[in-house]
């Protein structure tokens, strides 16, 4: 993972040191005006960046208004732009903020007019003297030195305006016979142009010629003369641009007698701002060259504009398509580096997910052969103390001084002596077959007559279950392989079925030929299995979440014995509905039949007497020895019925005992006959011992019954887990008796001196004493009703038990377990109770009293109210 990321890191190293070779730009360009001049200025300079694409422009425009020229100056600067390009309006007024710029570091390019100040970079922009004293020259040839002249000039105190006066007077000077009459300030605006020429024209002012500083003042001077109908007034102007009522067209027309080419130049401007960010050699002021522009040269100075036009037009397109190429180039590279990322990413993943994937089945293996060498070498330890225990009870069991309660005991050892030896056998040999040590012996056997036999030894249980067994092979079946392992593998199948199929339920055991295959299934209409437990089934170890008890190797060993055969092993199933396991396995195995029989070891079936149907004898010895009611009722839920035998055997004495083979039926039986207590396994088939305890403590009729569970599960977290679930005890297997009848006997006499705090008398007394929120409500309402109907004698059990929501006896056996009185009781004492109030409080005498509390005649209430209290209700 390492590699990857040092590979994925530098190649984002790279590629950010390939997008940032070159420095990007930000020229901010502040224009003191907007007009047809500036404009084009502006484009050149943004065509200007179409070979320049290391530098983004901003621009600003002030409209002749130096406080806000100031203000955009001031934002650039607070922006933090690389360079300004400044045009200012005027020579003194934003002098101040263009030497704050320049203090700050910010190169300062002063553009077409310059200030006061000497803190600037560099001047660009033609030489406006020059431009004066050509004009000057031209005019006073044209007059051949002889006339009088009106000046219109731009924005009083800007530099243009100034420096174009001066060359335009210097040129005069070499002919006195021109004389300057008057001159104007338009600020170079056409419609101020016009205004001054209009004074001029009302003063009678004989002129000849008019020499505007720009060709916007030149044309509001014309319109003026036109306007008054003036004829002989030449006019020139300044600025020649080649656009649509610009200056080159009014002189190409003859309007204008001559105008001076003013550049641009937004190409040069350009590259002395990069010359001055990118550290090369620059002139800090650079001069650009015009050219008069006359009727003679106008037209085709137009010409060549609008072949010039028609290429930027061209350029313009070109680029823009460029543009369009180079966002889909840089799109594409995007794609292909988040591609690139995506894929190493990606890979990365592949092998930390599958290094991980392999390093977690190596430590599932070793954890797996660490557990089955554990369990392997406990096993043989096992064998020896197996043994010590099973010839002792074998012979102990055959001495007839022994009397059926203590051979009973010594059967229920034997069992599960045999049970152990069974498990010990399994887990070595499921060893054997992860060592690859597991040998099949062969032999040729009829499969039919065997499956029968294996069949008939589960009638017994099959039968006390009410379980319908039915064999479904079509002819006889002659098959080459391990007997006993096929033996192992029908056993473990139809133990399974008969395990997680309840009461009149069915399991098929069947086998069908298929060319050279056989096909043996063992099917029920049991619980089914959970959809996500199913691809696991087979796995050592694993138990399904509604397994009960179990090791995880008995379905494993069938897997491994399939295998073993060549065969493989399958198991559809539906909640609810029941499962089918089958095998599937060739019918003559490669291989010579083995000489000697394996030894085998016969499975383990419970056939034993007692495990019919749970409270059978409980039942019977109700009905042949008299019932002694005073014997508190204990309800023992468990799935092993060797537990359950064990526990009646030794409970019976001293209480009535119930039983229960799994969860469901416990509740049920609970619901019936509203045991003391009950004994609880956790670990059972259709519903386990936790969700049995947490259903019984919310329901009603039932959740004042103390639990105990008994459980194997013995961690803090599985007790916790327990007392969570709403258990009053929880004892560990194996477990002493002692402890177990001392848990039990605590219970029922806690429960009992609960009962004597309730009399039905007071209301408020001591329910904060009871353990469940159920058990509180049900005293609160129970209260209630009788309170409120205390006045009617038509109060019966059966009321009561139709409003709260029990039937008579299960009302009966709540009340009787809470308080100690049965409902009927407990309805008189309130009413006496009410009674004995109303006589010491009012001065209702004892018969509208005894009407009061719900008594039907007098002479009745007086009995039941001296029994109660020792004395007469008159006294």
């Amino acid at each position: 993972m390492k590699k990857y990321l040092f590979i994925i890191l530098s190649t984002l190293l790279i590629t950010a040191c390939d997008t940032n070779n070159n420095r990007q730009y930000v020229i901010g360009v502040s224009q003191c005006s907007e007009d047809i001049w500036r404009d084009k200025l502006n484009n050149e300079l943004v065509m200007s960046t179409y070979q320049h694409d290391n530098a983004t422009l901003k621009f600003a425009s002030a409209n002749d208004n130096d406080k806000l020229q100031t203000e955009q100056i001031n934002q650039f600067i607070k922006e933090g732009v690389d360079l300004l390009i400044v045009s200012p309006n005027q020579i003194h007024t934003i002098s101040s903020v263009i030497d704050k710029a320049y203090d700050k570091g910010i190169p300062v390019i002063l553009f077409d007019r310059k200030t006061d100040s000497k803190k600037y970079t560099a001047f660009i922009g033609a030489d406006n003297y020059e431009v004066g004293h050509e004009m000057g020259h031209f005019i006073a040839q044209q007059l051949k030195g002889e006339g009088r002249i009106a000046e219109i000039s731009g924005l009083k105190g800007s530099s243009p305006a100034i420096e174009r006066n001066r060359g335009f007077m210097d040129a005069l000077k070499a002919f006195p016979g021109i004389k300057v009459v008057s001159r104007r300030y338009a600020d170079w605006l056409k419609q101020k142009g016009e205004d001054e020429m209009d004074s001029i024209i009302t003063r009678d002012m004989p002129i000849s010629y008019v020499f505007a500083q720009n060709d916007r003042m030149a044309i509001g001077a014309l319109q003026a003369t036109e306007k008054h109908k003036i004829k002989g007034i030449k006019i020139v102007g300044i600025d020649a641009l080649p656009v649509p009522g610009g200056g080159m067209e009014n002189v190409r027309d003859g309007r204008l007698e001559a105008s001076y080419i003013y550049p641009t130049r937004g190409d040069l401007v350009m590259q002395l701002a990069l010359n001055i960010l990118e550290k090369r050699s620059y002139k800090r002021d650079n001069y650009l060259k015009g050219a008069l522009v006359t009727r003679d040269n106008a037209n085709v100075l137009l010409m060549q504009n609008e072949e010039m036009n028609k290429q930027t037009a061209r350029l313009t397109n070109l680029h823009g398509k460029v543009d369009t190429y180079l966002a889909q180039y840089n799109h594409q590279k995007v794609y292909i580096f988040l591609f690139s990322i995506i894929t190493l990413l990606l890979i990365g993943i592949m092998v930390y997910v599958y290094r991980t994937i392999v390093i977690r089945r190596r430590i599932e293996e070793e954890a797996t052969n660490a557990k089955l060498q554990f369990f392997t070498n406990i096993s043989h330890e096992l064998r020896t103390p197996l043994t010590l225990i099973a010839d002792p009870v074998e012979y102990i069991i055959n001495d007839k001084n022994l009397n059926p309660q203590q051979r009973n005991m010594l059967q229920i050892v034997e069992r599960n002596v045999a049970v152990l030896s069974q498990l010990v056998s399994e887990i070595l040999d499921f060893r054997k077959v992860q060592n690859g040590k597991m040998k099949l012996h062969l032999s040729d056997f009829n499969l039919t007559d065997d499956m029968g036999r294996w069949l008939n030894l589960f009638a017994t249980s099959a039968q006390k279950k009410r379980i319908t067994l039915q064999l479904e092979v079509a002819s006889p079946i002659f098959i080459r392989a391990d007997r006993e392992k096929i033996e192992r593998i029908c056993y473990n199948l139809l133990s399974n079925a008969m395990k997680y199929t309840p009461e009149g339920g069915r399991i098929i055991f069947g086998a069908t030929a298929d060319n050279d295959l056989v096909h043996i299934s063992v099917s029920d209409n049991g619980m089914g299995i959970e959809a996500g437990d199913i691809p696991y089934i087979f796995d050592h170890f694993y138990q399904a979440r509604n397994s009960g008890s179990g090791t995880g190797i008995g379905l494993a060993l069938v897997k491994a014995f399939t295998e073993l055969h060549h065969g493989q092993a399958n198991v559809t199933s539906e909640k609810g509905k029941g499962s089918v396991f089958s095998i599937t396995l060739p019918l003559k195995q490669k291989g010579e039949v083995s000489q000697q029989e394996a030894q085998t070891t016969p499975p383990l079936i419970d056939t034993n007497e007692n495990c019919g149907e749970p409270n059978t004898v409980r039942h019977l010895n109700d009905i042949i020895q008299p019932t002694d009611s005073n014997k508190p009722e204990v309800l023992i839920i468990d799935d092993n019925n060797d537990i359950r035998t064990y526990l009646r055997s030794t409970l019976s004495d001293l209480y009535k005992v119930s039983e229960a083979a799994d969860g469901k039926t416990g509740l049920e039986i609970a619901r019936r006959i509203v045991p003391d207590i009950i004994i609880s396994d956790i670990m059972m088939p259709i519903m386990d011992g936790l969700e049995f305890c947490n259903q019984l403590k919310n329901d009603k009729a039932i959740s004042h019954i103390p639990v105990i569970l008994l459980t194997a599960r013995s961690l803090d977290e599985q007790r916790a887990e327990g007392y969570e679930h709403g258990a009053d005890a929880y004892i560990a297997k194996p477990f002493s008796l002692h402890l177990l009848l001392s848990r039990i006997e605590n219970l029922i006499q806690s429960r009992r001196q609960l009962s004597e705090f309730f009399s039905g008398n007071n209301e408020n007394e001591d329910i904060s004493k009871l353990s469940t929120e159920t058990d509180k409500n049900f005293i609160t309402q129970l209260r209630r009703i009788i309170q409120v109907n205390l006045a009617d004698s038509d109060l019966s059990v059966e009321k009561i038990g139709d409003e709260i929501g029990l039937s008579r006896v299960q009302l009966y056996r709540k009340v009787k377990a809470l308080t100690g009185y049965s409902p009927v009781e407990m309805l008189r004492k309130a009413r006496l109770a009410r009674a004995r109030q109303l006589l010491q409080t009012t001065d209702k005498n004892v018969s509208e009293v005894a009407y009061a509390v719900g008594f039907s005649t007098p002479s009745y209430f007086s009995k039941c109210y001296k029994e109660e209290f020792g004395e007469s209700p008159k006294k």
